[in-house]
């Protein structure tokens, strides 16, 4: 705790003197995922925990039961190995923690030892992945390309291109807070799936 007190009093006097390293993109990638994960509220055991209002009106639509989903679909990121949904391995589906909108199915799913839920494919049109070249987001390759709800736009997680070979060759590294699970058994046979 002292550490994450130190690194976020580091960051504001460097931030507030001009000295963060900034590149065109704005705010320097690596201090902004800092500055994220240090805005992530502590696990709460209650599942009763009332819905944190969100600020913008684009956002009005978003109603998670928790703060750490509020926080996660705002485009923050939980610790890794803090959510039981990614040892979750009953046939279903993952929906988005903010509308319900369906955007995996387990058949997807796969162990990546990363510590959050990874799917190979998202159900087609549920998601929206960052988009650009290389010089769009020279990052992505290290930090992965930016993944939103295609309903309401919460912040779900990264895509990199180091999933299955066997399969789509993507991962989605998706954080367990932006989901909920729906124990609705397997996908039905030809449901589509994203092709990128």
């Amino acid at each position: 705790m002292l550490s994450r007190a130190i690194i976020a009093l580091y960051i504001s006097l460097i931030t507030s003197r001009g000295l963060a390293p900034v590149s065109s993109f704005g705010e320097g990638l690596v201090l902004k995922r800092i500055r994220r994960s240090l805005d992530v509220p502590p696990l709460s055991s209650s599942p009763a925990e009332p819905a944190v209002p969100l600020p913008s009106s684009s956002e009005s639509q978003l109603s998670p039961k928790s703060s750490r989903a509020s926080s996660v679909l705002r485009g923050g990121t939980e610790p890794a190995f803090s959510s039981e949904l990614d040892g979750e391995d009953r046939a279903g589906t993952f929906v988005c923690a903010g509308c319900l909108a369906p955007l995996f199915f387990s058949e997807c799913k796969f162990d990546s030892g990363t510590g959050w839920p990874s799917f190979w494919a998202a159900s087609a049109d549920a998601v929206v992945v960052e988009g650009g070249g290389p010089f769009a987001n020279p990052l992505a390759a290290l930090f992965g390309r930016d993944v939103g709800c295609n309903s309401c736009g919460g912040h779900l997680g990264h895509r990199f291109d180091d999933g299955p070979r066997r399969t789509t060759g993507k991962r989605f590294c998706i954080n367990g807070a932006a989901l909920r699970f729906r124990n609705d058994g397997p996908a039905p046979k030809g449901t589509p799936l994203m092709d990128s």
